[in-house]
């Protein structure tokens, strides 16, 4: 199902472009003072965002509404009652970033206890406070997550080390205890398993993958028999990704249990031999359906440049004003394969999808085309972007800096609501901007 935009403004507009988490909505935010106001309020009472786990919009909305000083009330009216929405990480920004409104919002015994919650939790959740910092209702919230966090950790502490790994296990015993490791240590149980690899062995996970009906161990079978380079899960595979499923029809909608199959059997494919992946992928990516989905997969982690022209009919078709979220990595595969002539189409993605991450991976894709003006453009930008990632590129990779990317960089180089990463790159890049001051001559 593709994704429905009729409810965003134009993507040359400013809305528009404050809507996508755009570096140019920002920065014709802040040109506009407080005639923006509306603007960024309709962005927070009706959440422009497709997937609202992952997209990222606090800081960049949360600076806005502290540098235009927004009128809060329309906001708190739409959040009264209500719990975990944007507008509650927004104003949780707003609060770490010292807004008068809003500390006095929190502050208040008679603000609404819902609202007072959420900003707490978004606080908490954010790591954007600690509780000595906060006003009592609030702090009372945050203790609680604090304390919620505190018996998760205890819980991870009792899970197994991979140390504990023993050769006499048998493979039902491998998998089992794989599930119970971190994942970023199951990668040592697929190994033993890959060691192994009698039929015996095989048949078992082979078993395991069509029969079990807990989701790590199907995943981890489902790897191994994939490193293994073993072919005998493809024609499952291919019955399940034929499959229809239609998520809004509950009567053709994929069972949990399938659905959780299907998505080991992608991984399945993703770890076979490079050029059997590459030869399925390209044989199934015109099929659409879940075949579209898997080949996707492939190609962002494989593709060469003979794959190219498939890959940008497919961006041009789907990505851009259609909304991006089913180009995330086909976008990816033309980074990898850096062709300047993807530019275009690169640019045209990221000042139109609707979906952040689409415009993200089309930034980090121009990141390697330096030579093309219009990409350098879209780096400079992307300092002002709602996305960590998509500014981090910016300064990273922005050729040169004139006086308002050297402000932005300094700023996010000290950004108390930016992830660790953006502000490191930030830093790096500002020191490195130094170091080349001091280093040209003086003037006489």
């Amino acid at each position: 199902m593709r994704d429905r935009v009729s409810d965003l403004a134009p993507a040359a507009t400013r809305l528009g472009q404050l809507q996508r988490g755009r570096g140019a909505g920002f920065r014709a935010a802040l040109a506009a003072g407080d005639a923006a106001g509306e603007d960024v309020l309709q962005c927070l009472i009706a959440d422009p965002r497709i997937d609202r786990q992952i997209e990222a919009r606090e800081r960049y909305y949360a600076e806005l509404v502290a540098a235009l000083d927004v009128p809060l009330a329309p906001l708190v009216a739409h959040l009264s009652g209500r719990a975990a929405e944007l507008g509650h990480a927004v104003l949780a920004g707003a609060w770490r970033l010292g807004h008068r409104a809003t500390r006095a919002l929190l502050a208040d015994p008679g603000s609404d206890e819902a609202l007072v919650t959420g900003i707490a939790e978004q606080l908490w959740g954010l790591q954007w406070a600690a509780l000595v910092d906060l006003p009592p209702r609030a702090a009372r919230v945050f203790l609680r997550q604090a304390l919620a966090e505190a018996d998760c950790a205890r819980s991870a502490q009792l899970r197994p080390s991979v140390a504990s790994l023993r050769g006499e296990m048998s493979v039902p015993q491998l998998l089992e205890f794989g599930r119970q490791l971190p994942h970023g240590q199951r990668w040592a149980v697929v190994e033993e398993l890959c060691r192994r690899g009698t039929e015996a062995d095989r048949s078992a996970l082979a078993a395991t993958v069509t029969g079990d009906r807990v989701y790590d161990r199907v995943r981890l079978a489902a790897q191994a028999l994939g490193t293994l380079g073993d072919e005998r899960l493809l024609p499952v595979a291919i019955d399940y990704f034929g499959r229809e499923d239609v998520f809004a029809d509950p009567a053709r909608r994929l069972s949990g249990a399938d659905r959780m199959r299907r998505s080991a059997l992608n991984d399945y494919v993703q770890h076979l031999p490079v050029d059997r992946q590459l030869e399925l992928a390209r044989d199934w990516h015109a099929r659409g359906g879940y075949f579209e989905v898997v080949a996707g997969f492939v190609f962002g982690a494989q593709a060469t440049p003979d794959d190219r022209t498939r890959l940008e009919a497919f961006v041009a078709e789907h990505g851009g004003e259609h909304g991006g979220s089913e180009v995330i990595f086909e976008l990816d595969a033309l980074g990898r394969i850096g062709d300047p002539r993807s530019a275009p189409l690169l640019i045209d993605v990221a000042a139109t999808a609707r979906y952040s991450h689409a415009r993200r991976r089309a930034l980090h894709a121009l990141a390697g085309m330096q030579q093309v003006p219009a990409a350098v453009a879209a780096l400079h930008e992307a300092l002002w972007d709602s996305e960590d990632e998509a500014a981090a590129d910016g300064c990273s990779f922005l050729p040169s800096l004139d006086g308002g990317a050297l402000a932005r960089v300094g700023a996010l180089a000290a950004h108390c609501l930016a992830a660790e990463e953006l502000r490191l790159r930030a830093g790096r890049r500002l020191a490195r901007e130094r170091r080349a001051t001091r280093g040209q001559p003086r003037p006489s």
